[in-house]
């Protein structure tokens, strides 16, 4: 009995701290004007994570506009 009670123990903060986390990234969500099927971190980067192409990006060109 204690064993399923530590279980349940367990999964509840595991739920606990999933909802704080989904609670935090909807807060900067909300704050930060990105849409909830897009990737955060790559909206705040414009889309511009991991790339090589550097000052001949088609993306810095619309964003110079």
């Amino acid at each position: 009995m204690d064993v399923v009670l530590s279980v349940l123990k367990a999964a509840a903060g595991f739920f606990v701290v999933m909802a704080v986390w989904l609670g935090i990234q909807a807060f900067a969500r909300r704050r930060g004007g990105c849409a909830r099927d897009r990737d955060m971190l790559d909206y705040m980067l414009h889309g511009c994570g991991n790339c090589l192409h550097g000052g001949n990006c088609e993306k810095s060109k619309e964003r110079s506009l």
